[in-house]
């Protein structure tokens, strides 16, 4: 059997990141149990659709998986339509999971994944080779005769150490490792995270499927997967995508002792404020941890707890970066603005709280209301976002609101983000602070872009970055 993995990543803030886990994943674990040639068709500077076509020509699939998040789907959809009637189409990710009625829009889809797909997929493409029913298979929706059959799901993957390592050749590696001069090697450790954020994905996935959603790999997988990437690529250091990477004591506590032995490169990784501990933190840092991120969202304490449902206080969120960098740890926060209820006086507690802060690095993205989400709904029972409107032409994910604010309007919001850096640093750093205003600008990807060749002397201006 031919699959192609197909995944688009158009018009992103700051470009695309060239890998993502779950394709990877799939794909190792399709090549460790069947004879499937897989190939996969990338999107990242435009939608070429003569590019897609000969694609399909060259390759003359059986079966198409597409990765979609919700701002990805109409160029999903897009290409979904342009597949020959005899080809499998199936799509899986953050959309199809949170937003399953998706499936509805696409007359061309054969059929969707909620949650975790390896399973799935596996008896999907087993059932096609053998041509087996396939139409009860657990976590799919699948299209037949003009109705859909909506499947239940089958449990999280209890054991994350019994899946192979991910399939980084699918993609060009050691590009994603090379992207604007980082050198770094992008390492999923857990899966889930046991928070319920109104505006993450995660609320809705961790009800998709029964048992324990958040879960770890262990010390022993999770090196052993490094060290067989550390000797295909070259690599500088290594940024953990986890939620809640530093979470599990025991784990930390291996991964830590072995780390600088076995593979001894810097990380940057992500902290929680409401699980912070300076024990915890004093074991990363002397294992090689160089950063931890946090995410702030808001210094609008209300509009935190009741929108966002972040139930950290300011006072808390200060005593985390303080107790982070008493290590040695350099800090960066993760922003928004454009958020249901925030107005211009209410983002201004966001920058007052980072320039107590003075972290290293800073963040910010402008909200995106993800379909199946708490807030999408929220915006929606407000008016504040009309569902049935396309996005806009060229819309860039998080540097654009879609939302129409009574107190704060887009044109404020964008200006908003692209000054945030800015104001943070004014007092602190003027070097610094024009630094943040050329890559938050509309040619911020360039200017990342030429400073590939200058990364060291740019992370000496900007520390942390």
């Amino acid at each position: 059997m031919k699959i192609i993995f197909v995944f688009t990543e158009l018009n992103q803030k700051f470009g695309a990141l060239r890998s993502q886990h779950g394709l990877a994943s799939l794909s190792s674990i399709l090549k460790q149990n069947t004879r499937a040639e897989i190939g996969f068709s990338y999107f990242a500077e435009s939608l070429d659709l003569q590019k897609w076509k000969e694609d399909l020509r060259r390759f003359q699939p059986d079966l198409i998986g597409f990765y979609s998040t919700a701002e990805q789907f109409h160029f999903v959809k897009t290409l979904i339509e342009k597949v020959p009637t005899s080809v499998f189409t199936l799509c899986g990710g953050p959309h199809p999971t949170c937003y399953p009625l998706c499936l509805e829009s696409i007359p061309r889809l054969d059929a969707i994944c909620i949650g975790e797909g390896e399973y799935a997929l596996l008896d999907l493409v087993q059932a096609l080779e053998t041509d087996r029913d396939y139409t009860t298979i657990k976590n799919l929706w699948v299209r037949k005769n003009g109705n859909i059959i909506r499947n239940e799901t089958r449990p999280f993957i209890a054991e994350l150490d019994e899946l192979p390592f991910e399939d980084r050749e699918l993609f060009n590696t050691q590009e994603a490792i090379d992207k604007y001069g980082f050198s770094q090697l992008r390492i999923m450790a857990s899966r889930g995270c046991p928070f319920s954020c109104t505006y993450c994905s995660n609320k809705r996935t961790s009800k998709t499927q029964p048992g324990r959603y958040v879960r770890f790999r262990s010390a022993d997988h999770i090196l052993g997967e490094i060290t067989a990437v550390k000797n295909r690529y070259h690599f500088e250091e290594i940024f953990f995508d986890d939620d809640i990477f530093m979470m599990n004591r025991e784990i930390v506590s291996e991964f830590c002792s072995r780390y600088p032995q076995e593979v001894g490169k810097p990380f940057v990784f992500c902290g929680r404020v409401e699980a912070c501990h300076k024990d915890i933190l004093t074991m990363l840092k002397e294992a090689g941890g160089r950063r931890v991120d946090f995410g702030l969202e808001s210094g609008h304490e209300d509009l935190r707890r009741t929108i966002m449902k972040r139930k950290m206080s300011n006072r808390q969120i200060i005593e985390a970066t303080r107790l982070a960098k008493s290590v040695g740890l350099q800090v960066k926060t993760l922003n928004m603005v454009g958020l249901p209820e925030e107005t211009k006086k209410k983002y201004w507690e966001t920058v007052k709280i980072n320039r107590e802060i003075n972290p290293d690095v800073v963040s910010i993205s402008i909200f995106y209301p993800y379909p199946g989400t708490e807030l999408y709904d929220y915006c929606r029972e407000k008016n504040y976002l009309n569902p049935q409107e396309s996005l806009p032409e060229n819309y860039v994910s998080r540097r654009e609101s879609l939302l129409e604010l009574p107190g704060f309007s887009k044109k404020e919001i964008a200006r908003c983000f692209r000054w945030f850096g800015f104001q943070v640093y004014l007092k602190h750093s003027l070097i610094k602070a024009i630094g943040y205003k050329l890559i938050y600008s509309q040619h911020g990807e360039f200017f990342l872009n030429v400073s590939k060749k200058f990364r060291k002397i740019l992370r000496k201006i900007l520390k942390g970055f």
